[in-house]
């Protein structure tokens, strides 16, 4: 009687095992399904681009020492030669002249000429096609070899103000700064 008791006791410890064996799985492609269908929502259906006419020119740069503060200072005259208002841009600095991609970003340095937020410099209005933008000047290392400038423009899409990095329309200027 012993012996058969066992042997029963053994067969329902298999079906339950195999019971909780499906129902993690179960549970486990629910949460998956839940998860996905979340997570779909937040991916663009559509890719955001710069439309082809938004343009920015590095008009003048230059590097200074201020021997009251003992850093240098980094002066930058922009230019709005594009067909669309841009609204800002991102500021990028690079120590190496051989670098294919300035890596250092700059903009919180910022000492006059706009505001930041988030990386991106704004200015208090958008600038216009022709228009020039008011002097910037950064504090930089005296290593800086060049920087880059990146536009950014606003966009509505689906009810939404999209910010838009204008990646094709980039601009790089070499920087030389006095030891």
């Amino acid at each position: 009687m012993k012996r058969q008791t066992i042997k029963l006791f053994k067969e329902k410890k298999a079906i339950s095992i195999m019971i909780g064996y499906v129902l993690l799985i179960s549970i486990t492609l629910v949460m998956a399904a839940l998860v996905y269908q979340w997570m779909r929502s937040y991916v663009p259906r559509e890719t955001i681009e710069c439309p082809d006419g938004v343009s920015i020119y590095i008009q003048g740069v230059s590097c200074i020492y201020d021997s009251s503060a003992g850093t240098h200072k980094l002066r930058l005259n922009l230019t709005n030669n594009g067909r669309f208002d841009v609204d800002g841009y991102f500021i990028r600095s690079s120590e190496n002249a051989d670098a294919k991609v300035a890596g250092n970003d700059i903009s919180e340095n910022l000492v006059s000429g706009g505001n930041v937020a988030g990386g991106v410099v704004r200015w208090s209005n958008v600038l216009t096609p022709g228009e020039k933008a008011p002097q910037t000047v950064y504090t930089i290392s005296s290593e800086t070899k060049f920087i880059e400038v990146t536009p950014i423009i606003y966009q509505t899409i689906e009810n939404k103000i999209r910010l838009v990095n204008c990646g094709k329309a980039k601009v790089k200027e070499n920087v030389v700064c006095p030891n």
